[in-house]
């Protein structure tokens, strides 16, 4: 054992178990200095339970109870509540009919939506009430649309 590790031991020697304290005193036999601090703190440690008594007031355990009834109540409370937001979100994470009819209502809405962004998106086909060819007249003016492919070309012509 290294002296830094016996030092920590030294407040808490008469709660150690007896392998900690049997290897503590094999320290003490090869280490004079960690020996001599010890004893220092036990000195210390004597004086001091001889000097210091405590004595509760009469009520000092009756609070103490009311106290810890207190606290269980709150840890009671906030462990239900716990429980209860995990069943929630365990019921979230459970389709309400299974897996299969979930994977079908996302594969058509993902159908769907393809199909959508692909009429969107289709170049030079504009049968759908687009302007394409077609010709607005407003108010003595002709407003007329062309489109090569790629682009529309709107044209604006007096009457």
């Amino acid at each position: 054992m290294k002296c830094k590790k016996a030092k920590k031991l030294f407040l808490d020697y008469q709660d150690l178990n007896e392998n900690q304290r049997n290897s503590l005193n094999e320290h003490f036999k090869s280490c004079p200095v960690c020996l001599e601090e010890f004893k220092g703190y036990q000195t210390a440690l004597d004086l001091l339970q001889s000097n210091l008594t405590f004595e509760p007031p009469q009520n000092y355990w009756e609070k103490f109870n009311l106290e810890q009834s207190y606290y269980s109540k709150l840890l009671d409370l906030k462990s239900n509540i716990l429980d209860s937001l995990e069943y929630f979100f365990s019921l979230l994470r459970t389709p309400i009919l299974g897996p299969i009819p979930t994977y079908v209502v996302s594969l058509l809405l993902l159908i769907f939506i393809t199909l959508s962004f692909s009429t969107v998106f289709k170049i030079g086909d504009y049968n759908r009430g687009n302007l394409a060819n077609n010709l607005i007249i407003n108010e003595a003016q002709f407003l007329s649309a062309s489109d090569n492919g790629l682009l529309t070309i709107y044209t604006i012509s007096q009457k």
